[in-house]
């Protein structure tokens, strides 16, 4: 019985999003070639923030334990996504003739090291996008130490100055980002792809979500013309800035997604909805984990 109710009481069409946003990631990383690629890849850019987004809004009055068992897990979680790519890393190394004590020992440099502490590169082949699980880790121990700090069981964080803080971060990724490429500069883009420019900011604002759920429900907003609003925008913000970690549009399609989540809990009928509700709930953290390994496969393959 309490297994169904809170079934029930589960927000379907945020894990109807999650489940079309995974399979955006997977877009993002095919790789279509020439304007069509650029323009999918444009489209899907609210996939990896909304994951951040969402893992904030259930977050909310979280407690200091419950956020440090979060971390924890999403560290196991990124050590288990990484065996495979050690694997194939290792097999690599020998098909390749770079032979693996050559390898294994390439690992070991500072360069590593800092991209893993600065920007949670992991160095193993086809490996990059796991940067999103320790980014993700990264940031449950911010939350954890500024819970720690504000004594959340006393009075809670301080959501709405939080918010602020997290739209001043991302103006500040989207100067860096965009801003500088259409000033004919170019930044690298793991310098914003990580958690402080990108996974913090989303976190924050979905736990000011989760704070202002019934100040958000009472607007009476066309969220599905913002979503349709921002994807146009982020299609034009292509064209004219190159590719991007985040555009403009990609936070109007998150806010509209929000918007449409917490205005329209029930997602719609069918079993396409039915099955991307599944992966939302259930799949996306082994999609994600594994995509770029079967993509890599598949290459070798042909």
């Amino acid at each position: 019985m309490g297994q169904k109710a809170a079934k029930d009481n589960r927000n379907q069409r945020m894990d109807l999003y999650r489940g079309i946003a995974v399979y955006g990631v997977i877009l993002i990383h095919v790789l279509f070639p020439g304007s069509f690629g650029s323009g999918v890849r444009a489209l899907a850019r609210f996939a990896v923030p909304f994951f951040f987004l969402t893992a904030g809004y259930f977050s909310l009055n979280a407690t200091p334990r419950t956020l440090g068992r979060r971390a924890v897990r999403t560290l196991a979680q990124l050590l288990w996504a990484c065996l495979p790519y050690l694997i194939l890393s290792l097999w690599l190394a020998v098909k390749w003739d770079v032979g693996i004590l050559k390898w294994l020992q390439s690992l070991f440099t500072w360069d590593n090291l800092m991209g893993l502490l600065a920007f949670h590169n992991i160095p193993f082949y086809y490996a990059w996008q796991l940067w999103f699980l320790g980014a993700l880790f990264t940031v449950y121990l911010w939350w954890w130490l500024l819970t720690e700090l504000s004594g959340v069981r006393k009075g809670g964080l301080p959501y709405d100055a939080f918010a602020i803080a997290a739209l001043v971060l991302l103006a500040l990724h989207l100067i860096l980002g965009e801003g500088v490429s259409l000033a004919g500069k170019e930044l690298d883009n793991q310098v914003l792809r990580n958690a402080l420019l990108d996974g913090l900011p989303f976190f924050a604002l979905g736990c000011w979500c989760a704070f202002r759920r019934q100040e958000i429900r009472r607007l009476r907003l066309p969220w599905h013309y913002l979503i349709l609003g921002g994807l146009a925008l982020s299609l034009i913000e292509a064209k004219l800035a190159g590719r991007q970690e985040l555009y403009l549009g990609t936070l109007v399609v998150l806010a509209g997604l929000m918007g449409r989540c917490l205005r329209y809990r029930r997602a719609p009928k069918g079993r396409l909805s039915q099955a991307l509700q599944y992966c939302g709930c259930e799949l996306t953290l082994y999609i994600y984990a594994v995509h770029m390994l079967v993509l890599a496969l598949l290459t070798m393959i042909q």
